[in-house]
């Protein structure tokens, strides 16, 4: 019994050791491009800036954004530029709610008021960006990106004629920057990454409603938390 815990002791042994020497897919990082899919939960979230002084807008007291998480499905088609640098192109459809509160003089009751407005949206996303990987170590390896996103979204009203509505354009840039890990398997690649999205476009639509009337910019903040197989 003694020699044949000790067999089997060294021979667990040696095939742990022999497992961790095999290199999944070991030339996927020398292919010219490659094509997977990717599925995710974002937080989209509105940065509010303020006109600087509040007593120009008798009424209005502030707005406060709160965070629901949403969905993201998306293609990846990646093109290998030189060693540990990558180009990707990742098109993608998103969706999600945001919710504010909105504190304002109710001229209606003569109080002051929360108004609730839901702003839904459904994205068509046409992000580009660069891929930077580390040196594989056995069957993982780390990466950074960073590039520019477009967004159309499907659910605006911006052109809609109603002043209960709060409304936002249709069109939005975004920078973004993500890191992730790459873990190779033997019939594919899967990678958990997070990213992060700052927009550049104004999405204020001046209506002239009480809603907006002490907004100066809307900005999009993301978060985006996905799961890509390649």
């Amino acid at each position: 019994m003694r020699y044949t815990i000790v067999f089997v002791f060294f021979a667990c042994t040696h095939f742990s050791s022999h497992a961790q020497r095999i290199l999944n897919l070991p030339t996927y990082t020398s292919k010219p491009y490659h094509f997977g899919f990717y599925i995710g939960i974002n937080w989209y979230n509105f940065h509010i800036q303020h006109h600087p002084d509040f007593n120009q807008f008798p009424g209005y007291y502030s707005t406060l954004t709160f965070v629901e998480p949403g969905y993201h499905v998306g293609i990846i088609s990646d093109l290998k530029l030189v060693n540990h640098l990558n180009l990707r192109f990742n098109p993608a459809f998103a969706a999600t709610v945001r919710r504010l509160e909105i504190d304002a003089f109710n001229p209606n009751f003569m109080r002051r008021d929360i108004y609730v407005k839901d702003v839904e949206s459904s994205f068509v996303e046409l992000p580009f960006e660069l891929k930077f990987s580390s040196k594989r170590l056995g069957n993982y390896l780390v990466y950074v990106t960073g590039g520019l996103r477009y967004n159309i979204d499907l659910a605006s009203q911006e052109d809609v004629q109603d002043d209960e509505l709060f409304k936002i354009r249709r069109h939005d840039l975004a920078y973004e920057f993500g890191a992730g890990i790459d873990i190779f398997f033997e019939y594919f690649k899967m990678s958990p990454q997070i990213k992060a999205g700052f927009g550049v476009a104004n999405l204020l639509v001046n209506d002239g409603s009480v809603y907006v009337s002490n907004i100066d910019r809307i900005l999009t903040r993301s978060v985006l938390f996905c799961i890509t197989f390649e």
